[in-house]
C-alpha cells in the first residue's frame, strides 16, 4: 500500500480518528472567521490580550491542524499542536463560564475528548515513524503477536 493510501486507510481506526481530528477543526475556525466580532469578545472575557490577535492565530493553528490531520500531514507535530490547541480553548471556557464538564453547558469534556484523541493519534504516528524524538511513543510501542 503506497503512502498516500495508507493514510487513507479507513480499516484503520487511528487513521478515521485522524480524519476526524481534522475534519472537526473546519467548522470550529469558520465560525470563527463568520462570527470575527463575537470570537473577539469571548477572546477579551477570557484575558487573552489582544483578543483579535488570539483570534487570527487561533483561526490560522485550527486551520493548519485540520488540514494537517485531515490529510496526514506532519501528523505527529499537528497531532500534539492540535492537543495543545484544545487546552487553550479549554482554559478559555473555563475562564470565562467557570469548570464545567458538560459540552451543551459551556463546559469541557469536548475540547478534552478532542486533546486527548489528537495525543493519541500523534503518539500512533510516531509510533510508526519515530524519527528523532521516537522517545515520545513509548507508551504506543507495538510488540509481535504471538503466534500459536
Amino acid at each position: 500500500m503506497s503512502n498516500v493510501q495508507s493514510r487513507f486507510d479507513v480499516s484503520d481506526p487511528m487513521v478515521v480518528t485522524r480524519i476526524l481530528c481534522g475534519l472537526f477543526y473546519f467548522p470550529h475556525a469558520i465560525s470563527k472567521i463568520i462570527g470575527f466580532s463575537g470570537a473577539v469578545g469571548f477572546f477579551a472575557k477570557a484575558g487573552l490580550m489582544p483578543p483579535e490577535a488570539f483570534v487570527v492565530l487561533s483561526i490560522v493553528m485550527e486551520l493548519t491542524c485540520g488540514i494537517g490531520l485531515t490529510f496526514g500531514l506532519f501528523t505527529k507535530y499537528v497531532g500534539v499542536i492540535s492537543a495543545g490547541v484544545m487546552a487553550v480553548a479549554a482554559y478559555a471556557i473555563v475562564a470565562v463560564y467557570g469548570l464545567g464538564w458538560f459540552w451543551a453547558g459551556h463546559g469541557i469534556e469536548y475540547l478534552v475528548f478532542w486533546a486527548v484523541a489528537s495525543l493519541a493519534v500523534a503518539l500512533d504516528a510516531w509510533n510508526r515513524n519515530p524519527g528523532v524524538f521516537g522517545l515520545f511513543a513509548w507508551p504506543l510501542k507495538r510488540t509481535k503477536a504471538v503466534t500459536a
